[in-house]
């Protein structure tokens, strides 16, 4: 058997390799090491003989010391980075152990762990980390500890040759080295590697590139001539003890190291370029990017030939910038499976991966678009995947690593974060943290940034400075810092940014936790910030003073408009950054403002305006916000008040009917006259659905699909990657509908803008093919007023537009609310036909824009000829006993639930649960869908007609949390106003306060609404399942309540 021959790859020993290698290329050098601590003082180089003898060496010397194992004894390794290591392995699987490879960073109770797993009563240790042995022997009194040799001894030894005889099947399951997983989420756990784990490495040489591709795994490392890369990794973390072995002797490489202990930086990196013809480096991102940082950077990347990232995910600016000057590997993997083969890739998709390992990518979160990397690890691919071998009988294997698809490669996956590092709010919001985390430690003086808020109504933010600082410069660095995080902010989503006062400095006697490949351990490192992370969330935001304007000494304070909107600037901002910049007419929930942000810019300004005047600040609510939503406005809202002393009144019906009639005259404005009646086109084939993606959109086309009549559906939405997270959802709803995936073709859209956000082309194919569009689109958002509607109102009058270019062939069918017209309940039964009063909508902005949006769509049907179908939705369910899925958070329903076992009360009476099962509403949209058309609006009213009483939710509530008060709404309500400028802690516990407005229309609630549903019920032919106790109780358990 021959080092290097092709019948062997696979099938050879690490051990026989090296020996093989110091005889046929005993020059080759294996790496070059610091002479001193400086590397300015030069190198020496450590060749194939050296090794060969070294470990034979000490192979004499271990068995001298602790004689042979019969029985794969593990020896723990506590020690240095330096040569050592790797001649001490080699050793030790000649004379039948097995070595444990721990941190110096590792605590004694984290390596007592280790060795209680692993049975290990012996230690070899290098003289300089002796004092870690105290407190490890005050743990393990029996252990017995050696010192090792010095590199020097080793080197100089003459000894004869130690023999290991045994044949690749006689030792392919032995257990040669233990390395252990990170501990990030708690104690470790040791990972027992055999012969054959790196065998599976060394069999990439037998697997071929796919036709017309190339291979990215080690192979690419089996260079003709002498190759040197820069290392960074120390010996005792996977990336160094596996380049060493798999790398360093399988393949043809020569690292060049750092001296032992000594953390490289940019100027020892540039000092190695100018004595050693580095052509590629391995480095992990925070080095990376500071060599991007660093003047002469980006010469030293484009004098290499390659760069690879590893140890931690990379930035993507970082990479982006590298990436034009050197051609960047980013490569992934873990202690478990090594780091993974995968393909060649163009060089701007460096940040993505194409794996050629025997894996699936599993869908995790449709809603997220995430995928779970598993791998498959069986006897069908045991020789060449290491997971077989490290983790015997774990099949399939769950690495817990989610990642999204390329929007337009679907073959190409992204990194997106680990299961365990999502940050789940009180309110239900899912948080990737690693985005804003890897941006802010891009600052130049940051050492590491951990974002936390699990069960919090918001994140916040800790930040470890590279330097320690004291009291003063803590202050002037969290001032620095203010602008990063604020670009930071505007990267993310709304849920994940951070608020000034929600940022904490890391001080120097508690560094972050961290494993042994630098990754910050999350829990350990928030446990102990515990304190002050309660303290930040306890402490109200710091806002400065409005400053009040005198026009004249005898003249009454005047509060000028200029100053009342740099005031807002400032006092918004903290809690949503945009604010700062943004128009003063723009609306703040079209940059995203939420329920909680709203809460805190209601007790802040109250706070900060009550300072000003002694007139009562009581009538400031979230309501106020919600209804004068941009600067503009709400500072009018203000200056009236201060300096007039009118408080604005509580919105009247001649108010909501201006309202709604000016968005109505709005978008009606220009109509064309009626069309020539264009060709009926029959049986409807080709439909375009406006958010797919929603909860109701999904079960919708499901329906679609499986009707055989429909053959194409466009899927019109505003996410880039809808494609993937729409058919990765439809197959996990539906396994059967992956063969009627290509009847759907995506389009990215953007409402309010021109075309629908489509480009003319797409636009026109649009008007040629589809036949009936249904608008599903919508913000549900019970709080806001109904200008921050106007994008999907407009979007409306759009598709008015779109009907005209199709010459009236298009239908539009509006998927509405009943609370457009709910109000009719109290004196009437609410028709199946057109409603135009405006009184007729609930009081509040979602239900008065759906009415508005209707008689937009009325409109045109009775003045252009367009055909339109109005769908009126009441409460969608979850899915029926038939059906899979699970139900969709219905945010009003679960906060008085949640708030309820908080208050100690649940409300006797709401509504009536009039609902129905998600599955059930799509098989009646489709058949509203195909009917055939009318001249007319037709109107379905889509609710269960056999409701149930509220009663039935109290029941399972008493039961479930054994909350006995039952009171009447209104009751219920008061408890909430009761709650005196409730803080964001307040919100997390009672998250009915952010929909409180809402909630008070109701009044008592009540447990009958009449409306009329003999149209949908004829058209559909459907009959709607009677909501039983269990069926409900099913519907809520996947709220995790």
């Amino acid at each position: 058997m021959t080092a290097n021959g092709a019948n062997s790859y696979g099938r050879r020993l690490l051990p026989h390799v090296v020996d093989e290698l110091r005889d046929s290329n005993p020059t080759r050098v294996h790496t070059s090491y610091p002479r001193t601590a400086d590397v300015k003082d030069g190198f020496l180089d450590f060749t194939m003989a050296d090794l060969g003898h070294s470990v034979d060496y000490m192979a004499a010397w271990i068995e001298n010391k602790f004689g042979k194992s019969n029985s794969f004894e593990t020896i723990t390794y506590i020690a240095l980075s330096d040569l050592r290591g790797l001649v001490t392995f080699l050793a030790a699987v000649k004379t039948g152990y097995k070595l444990l490879i721990t941190s110096p960073r590792n605590s004694a109770v984290f390596n007592e762990s280790l060795m209680e797993q692993t049975k290990s009563t012996k230690i070899l240790f290098t003289d300089e980390l002796a004092p870690l042995l105290k407190p490890l022997k005050d743990l393990v009194p029996s252990v017995r500890p050696e010192a090792l040799p010095s590199l020097k001894e080793m080197l100089d030894s003459d000894p004869p040759r130690y023999p290991y005889s045994k044949s690749f099947d006689e030792a392919r399951n032995d257990p040669i080295v233990i390395l252990h997983s990170s501990g990030s989420t708690g104690m470790p756990k040791p990972i027992i590697m055999t012969h054959g784990s790196f065998a599976a490495v060394d069999y990439d040489h037998n697997v071929p590139a796919p036709p017309g591709r190339k291979k990215r795994d080690t192979t690419y490392f089996a260079f003709e001539e002498e190759t040197r890369i820069f290392l960074v990794f120390p010996f005792f973390h996977l990336g160094g003890f596996w380049f060493n072995t798999c790398l360093g002797i399988f393949r043809n490489v020569t690292f060049v190291v750092a001296p032992p202990h000594i953390a490289p930086d940019v100027e020892m990196l540039k000092e190695m370029a100018r004595q050693q013809d580095l052509k590629g480096a391995m480095v992990v991102p925070a080095l990376l990017q500071a060599i991007l940082h660093d003047p002469e950077g980006m010469d030293f990347l484009r004098g290499l030939k390659f760069a690879f990232i590893a140890g931690a995910p990379a930035a993507e600016s970082v990479g982006d910038q590298a990436s034009t000057a050197v051609e960047l590997f980013n490569w992934i993997g873990s202690t478990e499976t090594f780091p993974m083969p995968e393909l060649y890739k163009s060089r701007e998709d460096w940040l993505y991966h194409e794996l050629s390992c025997k894996h699936e990518m599993q869908l995790y979160d449709a809603s997220e678009g995430t995928y779970e990397l598993v791998i498959l690890a069986d006897e069908t691919n045991k020789d060449n995947c290491p997971v077989y071998h490290n983790l015997p009988g774990v099949n399939p294997y769950h690495t817990k690593d989610l990642f999204v698809r390329h929007p337009t490669k679907p073959n190409l996956y992204k990194y997106f974060g680990r299961r365990d590092d999502i940050i789940v709010l009180a309110n239900g919001e899912k948080v990737n943290p690693i985005p804003l985390e890897q941006y802010v430690q891009g600052h130049p003086s940051v050492m590491g940034a951990l974002l936390v808020g699990n069960e919090r109504s918001q994140t916040a933010l800790l930040v470890e400075p590279k330097e320690p600082l004291n009291s003063d410069a803590t202050e002037s660095f969290l001032q620095a810092l203010r602008l990063r995080i604020e670009q930071a902010n505007a990267q993310v989503p709304g849920p994940a940014r951070v608020a000034p006062g929600k940022v904490i400095c890391a001080t120097s006697d508690k560094p972050f936790a961290r494993t042994a490949k630098n990754t910050i351990v999350r829990k350990t490192t928030e446990r102990s910030y515990e304190s002050e992370i309660k303290a930040a969330y306890s402490a109200p935001i710091p806002q400065p003073h409005l400053v009040n304007i005198s026009l004249e000494t005898t003249v009454k304070i005047v509060y000028e408009p200029a100053k009342l909107l740099s005031f807002l600037r400032l006092i918004l901002s903290p809690s949503f950054p945009p604010a700062s910049s943004i128009g003063e007419s723009e609306d703040f929930f079209a940059y995203g403002l939420d329920s909680v942000q709203t809460l805190e810019i209601t007790a802040s300004l109250k706070r900060n305006l009550q300072s000003q005047t002694s007139k009562s600040f009581a009538w400031l609510s979230p309501r106020i916000i919600f209804r004068n939503s941009s600067l503009a406005d709400l500072s009018k809202v203000l200056a009236s008040f201060l300096n007039e002393g009118v408080s604005p009144l509580e919105d009247t019906q001649i108010q909501k009917v201006l309202d709604i009639d000016d968005a109505v005259a709005r978008h009606t404005s220009g109509l064309p006259g009626r069309l020539a009646k264009g060709s009926n086109p029959g049986k409807i084939s080709t439909v375009a659905v406006i958010g797919s993606t929603g909860y109701l959109g999904l079960y919708s086309i499901t329906s679609l699909l499986k009707d055989v009549g429909i053959s194409k559906v466009y899927c019109l939405n505003r996410g880039v990657n809808a494609k993937e997270k729409q058919n990765a959802a439809l197959v996990s709803l539906d396994s059967t509908l992956e063969s009627h995936l290509d009847k759907l073709t995506y389009l990215q859209v953007e409402l309010g803008k021109p075309l629908l956000g489509l480009s003319q082309d797409q636009y026109s194919i649009i008007a040629s093919e589809v036949d009936a569009i249904v608008y599903n689109s919508w913000r549900l958002d019970f709080g806001i007023a109904i200008r921050s509607f106007e994008p999907f109102l407009r979007a409306a009058r759009d598709l008015v537009d779109l009907s005209v270019a199709s010459q009236g062939k298009m239908r539009i069918i509006f998927i509405s609310s009943v609370s457009s017209v709910e109000n009719l309940a109290a004196e009437t039964t609410i028709p199946e036909a057109p409603v135009e009063d405006a009184r007729a909508a609930l009081n509040m902005g979602y239900g008065q824009s759906k009415l508005a949006a209707e008689r937009i769509l009325i409109t045109a049907n009775r003045h252009s000829g367009v055909p339109v179908s109005i769908v009126r939705v009441g409460q969608v369910g979850g899915p029926s006993k038939a059906s899979a899925g699970v139900w969709a958070d219905q945010q009003w329903i679960s906060a008085i639930i949640r708030s309820s076992k908080n208050l100690g009360s649940f409300p006797g009476t709401v509504v009536p649960i009039d609902w129905i099962p998600v599955d059930t509403v799509a098989v009646m949209l489709r058949a509203f869908i195909t009917a055939d058309a009318q001249d007319d609006v037709q109107v379905f009213n889509v609710v269960n007609d056999k409701p149930q009483p509220w009663g039935m939710l109290v029941d399972i509530v008493r039961e479930k949390f054994g909350i006995t008060q039952i009171v009447s709404f209104r009751d219920w309500v008061s408890k909430l106003e009761n709650i005196d400028s409730p803080s964001p802690e307040d919100a997390k516990r009672l998250p009915a306060l952010k929909m409180m407005d809402w909630y008070k229309t109701l009044g008592d609630g009540t447990d009958t609404i009449g409306i009329e549903t003999s149209r949908a019920r004829e058209i559909s032919k459907v009959e709607i399942p009677v909501i039983d106790k269990e069926l409900l109780t099913s519907w809520l358990q996947g709220w995790g309540l």
